[in-house]
């Protein structure tokens, strides 16, 4: 008998879209909110509710329950959540909702577009929709929030930041387009004494302002709009940038801790939040961020150690410590030399 497992491996690999659309119209139509309601229930009550055909839903039911978004089956009890599909839930702490609307609907209308980026280097985000991706989300505010909710939603390991460096010495933090102020309401959490800086573009500022960093922590922490490529907040004895460097060229990063330098005190601290590429040709995350990061921004890229260290260096910085944290990301601590 012939080995087919090179063939069925690449006919998945091929209909990875699938999954990609159907998580997508199960969150986007409300089916995942309605069965979350239900809490059990079949593809014929559920099609009612949701004014969809039942055979195809049912027909989408049952590939979630493949994909383990749902659990269940049509003759017994019928179809519930399982500990992924929770995740699409409306409201919900840990939901990553928005991350799953954003990457279904604009990012995948991109990535349609990958032979752009391999004509002219260039992002096929700003091919398909007519501008770069912060000009697009500057226009349209409401995928502005839906962009800042899905990075949220990728940073479930925020709570973990202050495990590995310890910022209970810290005065003034500064976190540098830190959007809508999740990975700065975590540190503040844990250090009650500290107080800091959110610091981005005017209209994630104000978006900001009804968040939990505002609301929670409007004693210790300062909304600040303004464009890191022309300066930013100054004294701080900590400045974070939390995935933001992966989505520039060279020498957009070097302008943007060359900002940072300037800033800081003497005495300063600079942690950046990245994924690290390897050589692993396993599950890597970064090895895909890494093209979407092509795809969705031009000029951006994940970079391997010895590459954040050179730029580091260059800016005058020097890497003191990497301490690895999930999802394959690492907080990398400089100084200034």
């Amino acid at each position: 008998m012939n080995d087919h497992s090179a063939g069925r491996r690449l006919i998945e690999l091929m209909a990875g879209f699938w999954k990609t659309q159907a998580i997508y119209i199960a969150t986007e139509t409300g089916i995942i909110d309605a069965l979350d309601q239900a809490g059990r229930t079949t593809a014929t009550a559920l099609a009612l509710e949701t004014d969809t055909d039942p055979d195809a839903l049912a027909r989408l039911l049952l590939f979630l329950r493949a994909l383990d978004v749902v659990d269940g089956d049509e003759q017994s009890a019928g179809y519930a959540l399982t500990a992924v599909g929770e995740l699409l839930r409306t409201g919900t702490r840990d939901s990553m909702r928005d991350h799953v609307r954003i990457y279904g609907s604009h990012f995948y209308q991109a990535w349609g577009e990958l032979a752009h980026c391999l004509r002219t280097g260039g992002s096929a985000f700003s091919h398909v929709f007519g501008s770069d991706l912060f000009s697009y989300l500057n226009d349209h505010p409401d995928t502005s929030l839906a962009y800042e909710r899905a990075m949220v939603a990728g940073t479930l390991f925020f709570s973990e930041v202050s495990d590995v460096h310890d910022f209970s010495t810290a005065r003034r933090i500064v976190d540098v387009a830190g959007g809508h102020g999740a990975l700065l309401n975590e540190i503040l959490n844990a250090n009650t004494a500290a107080h800091a800086v959110l610091f981005d573009a005017p209209h994630v500022i104000e978006e900001a302002a009804s968040r939990p960093i505002a609301t929670d922590h409007a004693d210790r922490c300062e909304l600040v709009p303004g464009n890191f490529f022309e300066s930013v907040p100054a004294d701080g004895d900590v400045y974070l940038l939390s995935r933001i460097l992966h989505c520039f060229d060279d020498e957009a990063c070097q302008d943007i801790l060359a900002n940072c330098r300037r800033a800081m005190a003497p005495d300063g601290r600079l942690i950046i939040i990245e994924r690290l590429l390897t050589q692993d040709t396993g599950s890597s995350l970064a090895q895909g961020y890494n093209m979407h990061m092509l795809v969705v921004l031009g000029g951006g890229r994940e970079r391997d150690e010895t590459q954040y260290r050179t730029l580091l260096d260059k800016a005058g910085f020097t890497t003191v410590e990497l301490h690895p944290l999930p999802l394959e990301t690492h907080l990398i601590v400089a100084t200034p030399r």
